[in-house]
């Protein structure tokens, strides 16, 4: 042993020989990595894994990160670095086998194995020889991403003390072994390295770049690809810009670039030389779902269709309900390196690469997968009759939308499902009244109803949802002020509705929405100024509500029908002139209404259905000079009308509704009262309200025309 100090005895240049004894050992052993020309950003990272192995305590390191991130590149950046330091070198590929990996060192170490000796008994005799070589060395072991072979041999690995022991791996929690995470690259970084690749960036469009790496997660490998392919592309002109990629990133995903060239890549797992790919294909080969097991693969599919940001794992309980398997599934896919998990917050969190990847190798089976999801999403967003959220509150409902307006894109195959996550997608935005968007979602909504209704003309289910978008089209219009249109669509409603019940009299679903298609033509011929026709409507919605109560009486939905059904032909009198009709009809609804929300208090609905009973009454007690009767539903209205807003106001209507019971207390305050003061406080709130209301919600006609009221009003005070 005494000749190790004259190392370089029988050395070539590129590769010195050690002595041992009878053997003669090379410096490297086996193949060298192929050392990256391009390494941005990754400086401080090579410090920091020579100081972890350098301190006498981490022999062996999980260099650990996403697919794609820089762990390899990092890993041989460090081989080259700090050679000097090391008396031997070994790189060694993992992807398949660790144990078949670790025995092509075998030649190198000159170690012959008798030929009935077990795989197992060879890596024994070579560890054992690996041990005596001169310290320290390094063993870089490549791809490492079998949990069950590292599991297998993590104890044999730390058998040899000489080495330090560098594994880039995608396993992100082991044993207790030491891990190195492998970031991303900052926004500027990742440009830096974007603009290396593809020089002929052009600063002037540095946004739209950021766009693209932050679309793509900041993942090293896929700017290095897309650079290449752009620089391939556009190499005698631009045919393919900054903006086109972007969008094509942001609405068509990875898989989706309309422009995409073979370029060099390194990344050629285990063969250490360049290959020509296009992008799509290198960034598929990092992953491979067949290895998942069937709840990781069901999870992981709930996490590509959902946006690539933190979801805490509340979240995913309330959305995966009956998911028996979420914890184990979470935890399985956290330590693979499919998910990261950030223990700080309880959140987790997919890239957009490996969501990429995910739902192309799924396929069509990506509903299948998500299904419970969606499901579940629908369930959340259901809204009751009035318009209100029946099972969460608008700040989750917020949260959910935003999941469902992603998950609607990626659901191509299953339109009744789509449809169903299209309307309450709209509910929402219509809600709180984003109505421009609300109708984008609606149209698709019918047109899908439209096309599922087409291809099977027979099937109820299809023609009952396609009355209902043509419904909601009306009432978007109506809300937008277009009333022609709105009338056309309940037009279209009503037709198909009573073509429906007609076919199924018994079916009560049909017969409300019959009576519901009612209402919604009334209220249009009453703004129109048709009030013979709409009485005419209210009183066919009046008879169906009525059969269906009498029928089913313990039906809180039909109840609450009828009690709107009685409101509208009240209001409907009252504008003819017939007043104590009209009392009569607003008395039976404030007499439902009232059950309605002491039964069911919670329910904000019944709650806003009974406040405005309250208002009309008030307005015909007003007309027929019942003044003290008048104030104290006047009274009643506001009460419960500040209670809603100021539990729910992000609820349009709800502010809405508050605004105008100030408004009539102000009219009966300057009116009645002869008291202007009082009155001007009341406009001043009503109109404070409005005012935020146009502010935030321009496309609602109501509001702007309310607006102008009042502050006529208040300029004539």
């Amino acid at each position: 042993m005494n000749d190790i100090t004259n190392q370089f005895n029988a050395s070539t240049l590129n590769n010195p020989v050690f002595n041992y004894g009878d053997k003669m050992i090379g410096k490297y052993l086996g193949v060298m990595p192929v050392i990256p020309e391009v390494c941005i950003g990754r400086d401080g990272d090579i410090r920091a894994l020579h100081d972890r192995l350098f301190d006498g305590n981490n022999i062996l390191l999980l260099v650990n990160g996403e697919g794609g991130i820089g762990k390899t590149t990092l890993a041989a950046k460090y081989f080259q670095r700090y050679f000097h330091e090391y008396s031997h070198l070994a790189w060694v590929f993992a992807e398949k086998s660790l144990r078949d990996a670790l025995l092509t060192l075998a030649g190198p170490l000159k170690i012959t194995f008798d030929q009935t000796l077990s795989e197992e008994e060879r890596l024994q005799k070579m560890l054992l020889e690996m041990a005596g070589l001169k310290k320290p060395c390094l063993l870089v072991i490549d791809n490492a991403n079998d949990l069950p072979e590292l599991t297998a041999h993590y104890h044999e690995l730390r058998k040899c003390p000489n080495f330090h022991i560098l594994l880039t791996t995608r396993i992100m929690e082991f044993s207790h072994a030491g891990t190195y995470r492998v970031g991303h690259l900052d926004e500027p970084k990742a440009m830096e390295l974007f603009s290396t690749y593809y020089p002929g960036h052009n600063a002037a469009e540095d946004e739209l770049l950021k766009g693209i790496v932050r679309a793509i997660g900041y993942n090293t490998l896929v700017i290095e690809l897309l650079a290449k392919s752009l620089k391939s592309v556009n190499r005698f002109r631009t045919g393919y810009s900054l903006e086109q990629m972007l969008g094509d990133l942001q609405h068509s995903g990875l898989f989706g670039l309309s422009r995409s060239e073979k370029v060099p890549t390194g990344y050629n797992p285990g063969k250490f030389t360049f290959r020509d790919e296009k992008p799509e294909t290198v960034i598929e080969a990092m992953y491979d779902l067949a290895r998942l097991e069937r709840e990781e693969e069901q999870l992981l599919c709930v996490f590509s269709v959902l946006p690539a940001e933190p979801v805490a794992f509340a979240t995913l309980e309330e959305l995966q309900p009956r998911n028996k398997e979420l914890e184990r599934g979470l935890k399985s896919l956290v330590q693979k390196g499919w998910i990261e998990y950030d223990s700080a917050t309880n959140h987790f969190k997919c890239s957009p690469v490996v969501q990429a990847v995910s739902r192309r190798q799924v396929g069509e089976r990506l509903y299948e997968q998500c299904e419970l999801l969606v499901d579940t999403l629908v369930e959340k967003l259901e809204y009751d009759t009035g318009g209100h959220l029946q099972n969460t509150d608008y700040k989750r409902a917020s949260l959910y939308v935003r999941y469902a307006e992603n998950i609607i894109g990626f659901i191509e195959n299953t339109q009744y499902a789509k449809s169903f996550l299209l309307d309450r997608v709209g509910n929402f935005h219509n809600t709180i009244g984003n109505l421009e968007k609300a109708l984008s979602y609606y149209e698709e909504q019918s047109r899908l109803g439209k096309e599922l209704y087409e291809s099977n003309p027979q099937n109820v289910s299809f023609k009952n949802g396609l009355a209902i978008s043509y419904s909601k089209l009306g009432e978007t219009h109506t809300s937008l002020g277009n009333l022609e249109k709105a009338l056309s669509y309940y037009e279209k409603d009503k037709q198909l509705s009573e073509e429906l019940y007609e076919s199924n009299p018994q079916n009560v679903i049909f017969k409300n929405g019959l009576a519901i298609s009612y209402e919604k033509l009334g209220s249009t011929h009453t703004s129109l100024g048709n009030l013979e026709k709409a009485l005419s409507y209210y009183d066919d919605e009046t008879r169906l509500f009525e059969e269906l109560y009498e029928a089913n009486p313990q039906n809180v939905s039909f109840k609450n029908g009828l009690a709107i059904s009685y409101s509208k032909l009240g209001e409907t009198h009252t504008s003819l002139g017939n007043l104590e009709k009209a009392l009569s009809y607003y008395e039976e609804r404030s007499r439902l209404g009232k059950e309605l929300y002491e039964s069911n208090p919670q329910n904000v609905s019944f709650k806003n259905g009974l406040a405005i009973s309250y208002s009309k009454l008030g307005e015909t007690h007003t007309s027929l000079g019942n003044l003290e009767k008048a104030l104290s539903y006047y009274e009643k209205d506001k009460q419960l009308s500040e209670e809603l807003y100021e539990s729910n106001s992000q609820n349009v209507s709800f502010k809405n509704g508050l605004a105008i019971s100030y408004a009539k207390l102000g009219i009966f305050s300057r009116d009645h009262q002869n008291d202007k003061e009082k009155a001007r406080v009341w406009f001043e709130q009503a109109e404070a309200l409005w005012a935020e209301l146009v502010k935030s919600f321009p496309a609602y006609a109501e509001f702007h025309k309310n607006m102008r009221n009042i502050k006529n009003v208040l300029k004539a005070l």
